[in-house]
């Protein structure tokens, strides 16, 4: 009976122990935390070890009702990262019912853990739990707080964490941005992750702006702030981001009511506009556009021009920007956008809340095409390649997504200041166009001769122009007559005699300034992108022979300055050689200004 009593107590002792050490052990959760805390780099251990963690085990422990707030901290914030991971290297995620897995907003930067590429993805496991727990703050503080003490040294956990929840309420944020406690050693790190998340967010404003500004969250904000975070939007990012166009519209709306007139009143209302060159009125030129996730059903436009008769008067409008090519230009601009500082340009009768107030869209659809390397000061190129764009512009009827017309295209060129690492090979892509220009088109619907210079009307040409028809570059409308080779010619008391092997050719012009303030053609300072230039040459691919200045000729259209709609008629002067002049085969006049190139038939 003893020795029966005995084993049976060992077996109690045995089970006991067993149990015991159950208990104990580990949560997937806790495993990799330790793990991660000895490694001393979250995101790094992450990456590393993402195929070794548990992806449905994390959930469960995240989510679940029984588990501490430490031990939900750690699971949702390791799924963060590891989903943020599996996003990078393609891999699916787990999703949870109703929802897709592996979905993205944007482009990943690389396998690195940059707060800013962790914002680029969904996450639509560990998005929910991460805003639940997140949510615990407001109604569970003391224990929440607490619950973050867990984190370790460099807390470089709390990007992943704040990442994936995107949709935080004001008061989450409010209370997540006032209440960290003093002393803590997260609490620089997590007030820093807290305000990459707001300035991540910008689309969010619309629902949580009214509460940080009552709870002073932005008190300590500069106007460059305010702009990085809600004005200024990387194209090649597509920072602000919406699903809808209507969200889109509704966050252009928020910054007209309530955004730019605090800012303006604080600031004034110049750190947001600057100038018309072409209006000479103020316009608003943030650069601002909304990415939306969403394409409306539009029809192709097939070239046809805009009928007489339509106008802009009581009427609605939303600007879209089109990249169609996004997948052949890495780094372009998103494939739609709303063009956010035509909007904010808009009067308010002219301003749809929604889609469907609208009465018009004005769209802009890119063409790209690259160009040139840049070149440092020593004229070495750079890696740095030029990228142009023909824009179409169109305009479609926003309920039967119609195309109403086809306004023309617009060449769209990088800025002149290049940012860039000149060693790293990259593409510089266009500016988009101005608020002031898109404005005046739109409100000139009516009048096309008022905005043709705006647009680019060398694209479409296929073949050379004859004697007679005329070509607009910029605001100079140019218009060939005839020709005559000589050797010289008097003008007055003044000789003119070409070198011994070359003959001077005569060209009759008539030049029209179609823009809207005085200019001059053929100045002795041009600027390659604004001016036109006249070239002789015998190929299309021949020596281009520049003009001739013939000072003393009353007749020599350089130099000639006009007031807007004037004209003039006289002649172009250039010294070639004989053979070119006189001979045979095909003799070619060429103008260009900047990309853009019309080339007139002199002599086949």
């Amino acid at each position: 009976m003893r020795l029966r009593t005995i084993a049976a107590a060992g077996c109690l002792f045995a089970a006991g122990l067993a149990a015991g050490c159950q208990g104990l052990s580990k949560s997937e959760a806790q495993t990799h935390w330790k793990a991660a805390e000895k490694a001393q780099d979250f995101a790094a251990y992450v990456a590393e070890n993402a195929d070794k963690m548990d992806m449905e085990a994390l959930k469960t422990e995240a989510g679940g009702a029984e588990g501490s707030l430490a031990e939900q901290f750690k699971a949702v914030t390791l799924l963060a990262a590891l989903e943020y991971q599996n996003s990078v290297s393609g891999e699916a995620s787990v999703a949870p019912e109703g929802t897709e897995a592996g979905g993205t907003q944007g482009q990943a930067v690389g396998s690195g853990s940059t707060t800013a590429g962790k914002y680029q993805f969904d996450y639509p496991v560990s998005g929910p739990l991460a805003e639940s727990f997140l949510a615990k703050v407001k109604d569970q503080g003391e224990e929440f707080w607490k619950s973050l003490e867990e984190a370790f040294y460099p807390y470089d956990c709390f990007e992943s964490l704040l990442a994936a929840a995107d949709g935080l309420d004001g008061a989450t944020v409010t209370a997540l941005a006032g209440s960290i406690p003093e002393g803590s050693g997260y609490q620089s790190k997590l007030s820093d992750a807290v305000e990459e998340w707001v300035e991540q967010n910008p689309a969010r404003i619309t629902s949580i702006g009214d509460e940080l500004m009552a709870a002073d969250y932005y008190k300590d904000w500069t106007l460059d702030d305010w702009k990085s975070a809600y004005f200024y939007s990387s194209l090649d990012e597509g920072k602000i981001r919406t699903s809808t166009a209507d969200e889109a519209l509704g966050y252009v709306s928020y910054l007209r009511n309530t955004l730019l007139p605090k800012l303006e009143g604080d600031f004034g209302a110049d750190g947001f506009k600057e100038t018309s060159e072409l209006t000479g009125e103020p316009y608003y030129s943030t650069q601002m556009m909304v990415t939306v996730g969403e394409l409306p059903s539009l029809n192709d436009s097939d070239g046809s021009p805009l009928p007489e008769g339509v106008t802009t008067e009581g009427k609605k409008v939303v600007a879209f920007y089109r990249n169609p090519d996004q997948a052949g230009f890495p780094g372009s601009p998103a494939p739609l956008q709303v063009m956010g500082d035509f909007m904010l340009q808009l009067p308010a009768e002219e301003y749809p809340a929604s889609l469907s107030e609208a009465d018009y869209y004005l769209v802009l659809t890119a063409d790209y095409s690259y160009g040139d390397y840049y070149q440092d000061r020593s004229g070495n190129e750079t890696k740095i390649q030029q990228v142009n764009s023909s824009t179409s512009v169109d305009l479609y009827d926003a309920k039967t997504g119609a195309c109403m017309g086809h306004l023309g295209k617009i060449q769209e060129l990088p800025a002149d200041s290049i940012f860039k690492d000149p060693n790293e090979e990259v593409a510089q892509f266009p500016e988009l166009t101005k608020a002031d220009v898109l404005t005046y088109i739109y409100h000139n619907l009516s009048n096309p001769d008022a905005y043709v210079t705006l647009f680019d009307n060398t694209a479409g040409l296929d073949s050379e122009l004859q004697s007679g028809e005329s070509v607009i570059l910029g605001s100079w409308e140019i218009t060939y007559h005839s020709f005559k080779a000589v050797q010289t010619f008097d003008v007055g008391m003044f000789y003119y005699e070409a070198e011994e092997g070359n003959r001077f050719i005569r060209a009759e012009f008539s030049i029209t300034n179609r823009g809207t303030e005085k200019a001059t053609f053929l100045p002795m300072v041009y600027s390659v992108e604004e001016d036109p230039i006249v070239q002789i040459t015998g190929a299309a691919d021949g020596e281009l022979y520049d003009c001739v200045d013939a000072l003393s000729d009353d007749r020599c259209l350089n130099g000639t300055t006009l007031e807007p709609g004037e004209s003039e008629d006289g002649e172009l002067i250039f010294e070639v050689p004989a053979e070119l002049a006189e001979g045979e085969g095909p003799l070619y006049a060429v103008v260009t200004r900047g990309s853009q190139r019309a080339t007139y038939l002199l002599r086949e």
